[in-house]
């Protein structure tokens, strides 16, 4: 059996599969401790089932996301080192940002040495403001790592965690290094902290089955190495639902998912199966990362967005959430209100969601059904409006799968998966705005719980080779090493697949389990004096995300 398990921004879903089949699935309200939210999650969805028959478990947590959005980070200090042509200061993050002299130049040849009187100031001023982890970013560092493995080194042991911009992507992107770096060490005591007490939760309810997390690219990660990265696991749950789609739908032809939460509603193009990407990284709040993500979108729009008058005359719905729907004891009305007084839906108190339709039809001079339909149909023009929007700003550049760019194409959704509780009340009215299928899948109201389930364990990595300095780095993996001046792309392709199945493994990937894509191959020639001295290799591979064999039948099954 394995555990998929979601943190929404209201409820926590869980499922269990069995033989690819859902077994046993629960929404829980969430607490204000993340934990206690967890444990009686875990408690109802389990109840019955013996802990040694869970043989994986996979956790989507809102907690990276939420700390972020929330500024609730750990203060973490920065060293950085660019060199000419680009002034570090331009992308200061973080309460003590420290700009050391040393540089690499674009080949990763070290131009001008890191200064360790400027570094010795540096973790001065660190420990001043109390800074107990930091991030390293040296320009050309994916090139060459040696100057962030000196300051590594410098830094010795008086840091609790370092974050070195080489090891989280081997993409040139200077401030997106910075960025992930500095979230990276920010997020570290938080992460840490975090997932040794739901170790311990597990391990109290005798859980001993492998442990993952969820990431934005739609993989997993085992829960142990998450802790080395742990900004990878923000923004996990809209890919959760991606995947979910792709477990209990199969997402065939153009297909638009949109998963309705409580305070969001999420959406994402898969076509024919392939999820799309965002190749350069996501925005986490404020910060533009190099973190790779499926393309998603949240908008402030789900079955408790506050609904108000306002002026007088405008009704006004979301994007802010105030609490639950007032017929569950809540202090706004509510879509859910909305669709609680016009017989739609069954839970909550009916009194109360009427009186919350009387209060808003008051304001406008309508009954309580009037005012309740109108809610719902201004709900659903704003979730058309996103939905277009969000399909024209795909339009208007490159679209990206795991495997290829698609170019000159026109994206035109010709159906729709509909998931959240409010699924089936929703789906009627999005395709009669659209036109065009919209299907409710089966456990749709715990589709991202099903996701997280499904998901198989991704990594990537990028290698660089340079024949005439006669040496081959792989970032992520640590792997620096000489070169003879033959090397061929071949070769190379062989060193990265090498590597990149080790790293799968050490984050958790099944063994069997090498299916991969590249995702950049580039070779050229570099020319000095009218003469060819060498080549330059680039390659960058990645485990595809995808489903386990279990789930992996478009819906069939589960």
């Amino acid at each position: 059996m394995i555990l998929g398990l979601d943190v929404g921004g209201t409820q926590t879903d869980a499922v269990v599969l069995e033989d690819g089949h859902v077994r046993a699935h629960t929404k829980t309200v969430n607490r204000p401790e993340l934990l206690e939210t967890l444990g009686q999650s875990l408690d109802k969805t389990l109840a019955g089932i013996e802990p040694d028959k869970i043989q994986r478990m996979v956790f989507s947590t809102t907690m990276a996301t939420n700390a972020v959005v929330m500024d609730n980070m750990d203060p973490a200090g920065m060293i950085v080192s660019a060199g000419p042509g680009m002034n570090p200061e331009w992308f200061s993050v973080g309460p003590s940002y420290h700009v050391v002299e040393g540089c690499m130049d674009h080949r990763g040849t070290e131009v001008m040495a890191l200064d360790k009187s400027q570094v010795k100031e540096a973790i001065r001023e660190m420990e001043k403001a109390g800074v107990n982890a930091c991030g390293i970013v040296c320009k050309f560092s994916v090139r060459n790592p040696h100057q962030e493995l000196q300051l590594e080194e410098w830094l010795g042991d008086q840091f609790g965690y370092k974050a070195l911009g080489h090891r989280f992507s081997g993409s040139l992107n200077f401030p997106r290094r910075i960025a992930t770096a500095y979230l990276n060490a920010a997020l570290h005591k938080l992460h840490t902290k975090f997932i040794s007490s739901l170790e311990t939760t597990l391990t109290e309810r005798g859980l001993n089955a492998p442990r993952y997390l969820m990431k934005p690219d739609g993989g997993t990660i085992r829960l142990d190495k998450s802790c080395e990265f742990p900004a990878q696991t923000a923004q996990s749950g809209p890919a959760a639902s991606v995947m979910g789609a792709l477990a209990l739908d199969g997402c065939k032809g153009v297909t638009l998912v949109l998963d309705i939460g409580g305070t969001t509603t999420d959406m994402a193009l898969v076509l024919d199966g392939l999820p799309l990407w965002v190749p350069n990284g996501i925005r986490i709040g404020e910060h533009r990362t190099s973190i790779r993500s499926l393309l998603t979108r949240s908008v402030g729009f789900g079955g408790d967005s506050e609904v108000k008058v306002d002026d007088g005359k405008k009704l006004s719905i979301g994007p802010i959430r105030r609490g639950e729907a007032m017929a569950f004891g809540g202090p706004m009305p509510t879509p859910t209100d909305a669709m609680i007084t016009l017989g739609l839906m069954e839970e909550g108190d009916k009194d109360l969601a009427r009186k919350a339709m009387e209060d808003i039809g008051a304001q406008l001079s309508l009954d309580a059904e009037k005012a309740a339909k109108i809610i719902l149909e201004e709900t659903t023009k704003g979730m058309t409006k996103a939905v277009i929007d969000f399909v024209k700003r795909i339009n208007s550049r490159p679209v990206y799968t795991i495997h290829e760019v698609i170019e000159g194409i026109k994206i035109d959704p010709d159906r729709i998966v509909v998931l959240g509780a409010p699924a089936p009340i929703v789906a009627p009215m999005l395709e009669k705005a659209f036109n065009i299928p919209c299907v409710v899948p089966p456990h749709y109201q715990v589709a991202n719980a099903v996701g997280a389930a499904a998901a198989k364990v991704t990594a990537e990595i990028s290698l660089q080779a340079d024949t005439q300095r006669g040496s081959m780095v792989i970032p992520e993996v640590g792997l620096e090493s000489a070169i003879a001046r033959d090397f061929t792309m071949a070769a190379a392709m062989e060193q990265a697949k090498e590597a990149l199945f080790s790293r799968g493994l050490a984050v958790g990937a099944d063994p069997g389990d090498q299916e991969f894509a590249v995702i950049e191959k580039e070779e050229f020639n570099m020319i000095r004096g009218g003469y060819r001295v060498g080549k330059n290799i680039r390659l960058k591979l990645a485990l595809v995300p995808g489903l386990i064999p279990d789930c992996n039948c478009g819906g069939q099954q589960l």
